[in-house]
């Protein structure tokens, strides 16, 4: 071609086999949005672990009223049972309910201190332990970090016991309880928990009016009690909403 100069020549060949290649060329899809799991619904689940904690008798009534029986000593024990509660997310928070209802059989024993008789044993145990709790986390994919609180309900059973025999008074006592955990939805409608609870139930009177054994007297006394739980659990959710677009 005459008059072409060279730059002419690349241009002309680069206009022709541009819409050629174009056209092996795929189409682009920009990437899915990430999707994160729902967390509202309802839920029931199985849950258990271990508990640990403290107790102390203090007289409540006698010439020694005020000053301890027992000195502080510890509890610890067992607990399984089950779980009922329900979720609302709103985008990446979940506000939620839980109520949950164990077996429990922390217990702990001490001898009684001077100027009580140290030949007697007083002990603190639990037979079930219920907590009704708000909870509320931040949730990313399918994990939930959480805080938790609410109320605490024990079956506490105090026993003495002398060499003349064996008093025993157990009551429902009502208490506050706060913790935290993480959950983790590993199907669609199933989740596991690993969850941590500090109890405190006070210091509840037993005993009232006191009671003669032999050639001694229990007197009344209030008796501290808290727990530590530690627990695992497993849940299943009844409505969990197909995956929704995550947004921050």
């Amino acid at each position: 071609m005459r008059g072409c100069s060279p730059a002419n020549v690349v241009l002309f060949v680069l206009l022709a086999i541009g819409p050629a290649c174009a056209a092996d060329l795929p189409l682009y899809k920009a990437p899915p949005v990430p999707a994160i799991y729902g967390w509202t619904g309802c839920y029931i689940g199985a849950e258990g672990g271990g508990a640990w904690g403290s107790s102390n008798h203090t007289a409540e009534s006698g010439r020694n009223a005020g000053q301890t029986i027992t000195g502080n000593f510890s509890t610890s024990g067992g607990l399984a049972g089950g779980t009922i509660g329900c979720n609302y997310r709103v985008g990446s928070w979940v506000f939620g309910v839980e109520d949950d209802m164990s077996w429990i059989n922390t217990k702990g024993s001490a001898p009684d201190i001077a100027p009580f008789n140290p030949s007697v044993v007083s002990t603190t145990q639990q037979n079930w332990l219920d907590t009704l709790r708000g909870r509320i986390g931040w949730t990313w994919g399918r994990t939930l970090l959480y805080a938790t609180g609410g109320a605490a309900f024990t079956d506490a059973q105090v026993t003495v016991c002398p060499l003349a025999g064996c008093i025993s008074q157990s009551k429902i006592v009502t208490g506050w309880t706060v913790g935290g955990g993480i959950e983790y939805a590993f199907l669609s409608g199933w989740s596991v928990k690993l969850e941590y609870l500090y109890a405190d139930f006070g210091s509840p009177q037993f005993i009232n009016p006191p009671i003669s054994v032999g050639l001694g007297t229990v007197v009344t006394r209030n008796v501290r009690l808290d727990d530590n739980v530690v627990r695992v659990g497993l849940n299943y959710r009844f409505s969990w909403p197909s995956p929704v677009a995550a947004w921050y």
